[in-house]
């Protein structure tokens, strides 16, 4: 831990890059996009902007035109791309912190490796489109979908493709993935459905090695979603199945009453419709095209550092692995920039996930020096403060600090659902019932359903509801929660909520 501060306190010390001398940042409506290699950014941008508008609006969602740009960064460095990864086969990768969301695609020179087609047009237009598929997934739906769908649908809409007159086409057949024939095996429908919220251990497949288990499974999520969406009814159908299904019960049950089919009938149905048959092709209506302003401008070796450096720190695994990696790349010694938002915010966002709270604060503070209305390095400071009450639960001065944190936030973010919250939590040791402005929040959060897509922060708003006699819903946010479970510990946490939330009712009743 100690060698890993002395790295977040030197950022003299940057990543070495072997970035070419033409790398490029170019910005449209939506996206920004910084290359370490020369591309031609004009019809790539032109393209996800068209995709963007397509799938927003084929899946009726609101089409935002004041949301923060996307930031696309392809990287050629593997040591960099491969610390902000998971591991596994990926050529790219989305992700979200509380420093922006990123797109992550990794280059390599080496003739036949595997990310040494980043550059080829198709294969990037593919790659890029799927992944602003997640981008529009978690940012526009209020709950949180199953990786299945999440994956089926990235691929699903990836080949869509544009006529001339602004006539869209969805469903195409998708190339990249392992191809799916009906006499070779697949995986077990059921593991690829019930995992919810995480993807499947591919080790487990004996029948394949994990490599080939990982394609056939995002081959299989683009085949099930696919098959879905050729449904008269199919959006409609998958939210039946994502509010319907209970870890309780038999999620084949579920599924069944969701759409009409088990697991076994279903993949015959899938291996008839979408692989012999081909599924079918959806033709939308002209959608006119968005009107796109490009800026290009050259980047320089220190953007090329400082864009590697932001990723590294705001994305980058906290493991051992990674952490000597930071180190070892630092072979040039170059004046920090004190002004550098981008930079403070990802050395905050280092901090803040190792809670180290005073250094998180203190890189968070030097943005809103310069910017006191700053809205990420207000939410950070928001998330630094909880974190310190998460750790220090029974001094009443940090309940302060972080009340007047989430106020100061939720005064330039009043749409923001962790702020709201975080408002809601913060404000509970005052009185044995909430204030109106966190019982505001706590309403909002319920008319919303907002709370969904974050389980885990979510189970923060029973306390609450308990003090305000509302059983039956804190029952709802527990089942959602139990629903999606990613950490085993959160099973202890939810047992134990339960019991609050019963021992509250019945003293109530």
């Amino acid at each position: 831990m100690r060698l890993l501060l002395s790295v977040l306190l030197f950022f003299g010390s940057l990543l070495a890059t072997s970035a070419h001398a033409d790398s490029f940042r170019a910005q449209s409506n939506h996206f920004i996009l910084d290359s370490d290699v020369n591309l031609d950014a004009e019809p790539i941008l032109r393209d996800l902007e068209a995709f963007r508008l397509a799938v927003l609006t084929d899946l009726s969602l609101n089409i935002d035109e004041t949301v923060e740009p996307l930031r696309i960064n392809i990287i050629d460095d593997l040591d960099v791309f491969q610390s902000v990864t998971p591991g596994g086969i990926t050529a790219a990768i989305y992700r979200q912190s509380a420093a922006g969301n990123d797109i992550i695609v990794g280059y390599s020179s080496e003739p036949g490796h595997l990310l040494s087609r980043a550059l080829e047009p198709q294969w990037l237009r593919l790659v890029l489109r799927h992944e602003v598929v997640h981008h529009i997934l978690e940012t526009h739906y209020p709950r949180k979908l199953p990786i299945w769908l999440s994956e089926g649908l990235s691929e699903y809409y990836s080949t869509y493709e544009r006529a001339p007159n602004g006539q869209v086409t969805f469903g195409r057949a998708l190339p990249e993935q392992e191809p799916l024939n009906e006499s070779e095996p697949w995986l077990p429908m059921r593991p690829v459905i019930e995992n919810m919220a995480k993807y499947p251990d591919f080790r487990l497949f004996e029948t394949e090695t994990p490599a080939k288990a990982q394609r056939i499974y995002y081959g299989q999520s683009w085949a099930l979603a696919h098959f879905i969406m050729d449904q008269p009814e199919g959006l409609a159908s998958i939210h039946r199945f994502v509010d319907g299904w209970s870890p309780e019960a038999d999620s084949e049950e579920s599924f069944e009453a969701a759409f009409g089919l088990g697991y076994d009938p279903l993949v015959d149905q899938i291996k008839i419709d979408i692989v012999r048959r081909g599924g079918k092709l959806r033709t939308q209506a002209a959608i006119p095209s968005p009107d796109i302003q490009i800026i290009t401008r050259d980047r320089t070796q220190r953007d090329i550092l400082d864009n590697h450096l932001r990723l590294m720190l705001t994305h980058g695994r906290l493991d051992s692995v990674t952490h000597e990696r930071m180190i070892e790349r630092a072979q040039e010694a170059l004046e920090p920039k004190d002004n550098a938002s981008d930079i403070n915010l990802a050395r905050s966002v280092r901090a803040w996930r190792l809670g180290r709270w005073d250094l998180a604060d203190d890189f968070a503070d030097r943005i809103l020096e310069q910017q006191p209305n700053d809205a990420k390095a207000l939410k950070l400071k928001a998330k630094i403060a909880y974190g310190r009450v998460s750790e220090w639960q029974s001094d009443p001065v940090l309940w302060d600090a972080a009340e007047k944190a989430v106020i100061k936030g939720l005064a330039v973010m009043p749409e923001d659902p962790e702020l709201h919250l975080f408002r809601v939590a913060v404000s509970l040791p005052t009185s044995n019932r909430l204030s109106e402005e966190a019982r505001a929040s706590l309403d909002w959060l319920q008319r919303e359903e907002t709370h969904l897509r974050l389980p885990h922060t979510a189970m923060m708003m029973i306390p609450a509801l308990i003090y305000e006699d509302r059983f039956d819903q804190a029952d709802q946010v527990l089942d959602n929660a139990t629903r999606w479970m990613e950490q085993s510990g959160d099973i202890w946490v939810i047992r134990r909520l339960r019991g609050n939330v019963a021992a509250e009712r019945s003293v109530t009743d």
